[in-house]
């Protein structure tokens, strides 16, 4: 079994001046690094496939971390130098048209941003590493012009309701029957941001 930890040491540190940080995006003991390469693409499939109802393929992760490399975000312990991450987002952000006409254009076009991709290790859940992940990642896409953040849950998933839902205020926006691979519903969620 390989170890990921040396390629973790030539991460970016996610302290860029143009992201504000809030205190609750900020967890002791943890530091929170950027995605750098696809080098880098083995760590991101190792977090997330341990949690996944259905196997993503290559391309559905080359796909978000080619295209979208700022909006992937790695949780690692600080006081471990050889420590793999603990925790991972993962997004992209795609034009939406919107249904609301504008008198001398039509319709108008938005961005939204979507969270494709959360893991956390379950060694450190209900630590709030998950929460300060999804921040940061939203707080990115709204910079990126997004108007709303959305994504996808099963309806089983009562961890990721709850942490999406009650913690962060997305909204349920669409019930989706037999949704994934495994024939389990979902739940569209959506976060609408001030304009």
């Amino acid at each position: 079994m390989t170890t990921l930890a040396p390629k973790i040491q030539s991460l970016n540190i996610d302290n860029s001046n143009q992201e504000q940080i809030d205190e609750d995006m900020i967890i002791q003991g943890i530091k929170f690094v950027n995605y750098k390469d696809e080098s880098q693409i083995d760590i991101v499939m190792k977090l997330v496939g341990r949690d996944l109802s259905e196997p993503y393929s290559i391309f559905t992760y080359r796909y978000f971390l080619t295209r979208f490399p700022d909006l992937c975000i790695f949780a690692v312990p600080e006081n471990d130098p050889n420590a793999e991450p603990i925790g991972c987002i993962v997004c992209k952000v795609d034009p939406e048209e919107d249904d609301q006409m504008n008198e001398n254009e039509g319709p108008t076009t938005k961005l939204c941003g979507y969270i494709g991709m959360l893991a956390v290790d379950t060694s450190h859940r209900r630590s709030g590493i998950g929460s300060a992940l999804v921040k940061r990642a939203v707080r990115r896409m709204e910079h990126m012009g997004c108007s709303s953040i959305m994504l996808e849950t099963e309806v089983t998933n009562k961890a990721a309701m709850k942490l999406y839902e009650d913690r962060l205020g997305f909204m349920r926006e669409e019930f989706l029957v037999r949704y994934y691979l495994n024939n389990n519903d979902a739940y569209r969620l959506r976060l609408w941001l001030k304009d």
